[in-house]
């Protein structure tokens, strides 16, 4: 507020939840994004980790080296289950499409309707039922905004399939973290892999910590690059002293 002469705000990652929330910015100062494709392969490397983890039973197989013990475990079918991307746009398009190329079934869904080749993408609040009905891992890379805050809780948990498979690198507002503590220790949601929180860095006294079935990141899954991201903040500068739009200007009613 006290910076008089300031001619537009870049923000260094993909988000701008943060930026927006206190209404300090007045609307006719643009609000840049950096949309990066390296952060895109970044997360989607992330995803893809996490996703393999849970299907090949990655720490079950770490905690028999450390019991010493020598057996084969329960194998899942990557054939048959299905994931879900909420939240498909130069982040989500990326991860949703890799999975693919590996093999998966996958299914996108987003604020309005996108399309991409060989992807059933979906928006609107029936769909988004339909999906965390019908899907078995659930990947939630949705931008904050006021629709997408709480978006999973206790309902939304509930209408998973029991044993279904969580991954959040959105935002941490977007989960009611006690709802997911609750369906994690009850056995209805099986694995749980987090890398945002409500608060950050996560408190130390976060009952997160001590779930079995919740791996704790601490934001981590996409960094941004200071190679590539300072390219397009030099190019948004440049636009900005020339009187053009810089690209990936945000949205203020949209929130990104």
């Amino acid at each position: 507020k006290k910076l008089n002469n300031l001619k537009a705000l870049i923000s260094l990652g993909q988000g701008v939840d943060h930026i927006l929330k206190d209404n300090i910015i007045d609307q006719y100062i643009p609000v840049v994004r950096i949309v990066d494709p390296f952060m895109a392969k970044s997360m989607s490397h992330w995803v893809i980790l996490s996703v393999l983890n849970f299907i090949r039973d990655t720490f079950g197989y770490y905690n028999q080296q450390k019991n010493k013990i020598y057996k084969p475990r329960k194998e899942i079918n990557f054939t048959t289950l299905k994931i879900a991307v909420y939240g498909i746009g130069a982040i989500g398009s990326v991860v949703a499409k890799d999975l693919k190329q590996l093999g998966f079934k996958v299914e996108g869904w987003s604020r309005s309707q996108k399309h991409i080749s060989g992807i059933n993408c979906y928006y609107g609040k029936n769909k988004f039922k339909d999906m965390l009905k019908t899907c078995d891992i659930h990947v939630c890379l949705l931008p904050l905004t006021t629709e997408t805050n709480n978006i999973f809780n206790n309902s939304s948990f509930q209408i998973m399939k029991k044993g279904s498979c969580f991954i959040n690198a959105g935002r941490g507002e977007q989960v009611i973290e006690e709802h997911l503590i609750e369906k994690c220790m009850s056995g209805h949601i099986s694995s749980a892999i987090l890398d945002v929180y409500r608060s950050e860095p996560l408190l130390e006294n976060s009952n997160l910590w001590e779930q079995k079935n919740i791996k704790i990141w601490p934001h981590v899954a996409a960094e941004t690059n200071p190679e590539t991201a300072a390219k397009q903040i030099a190019n948004a500068i440049k636009c900005i002293e020339n009187g053009k739009k810089p690209p990936n200007t945000i949205k203020r009613r949209l929130g990104y």
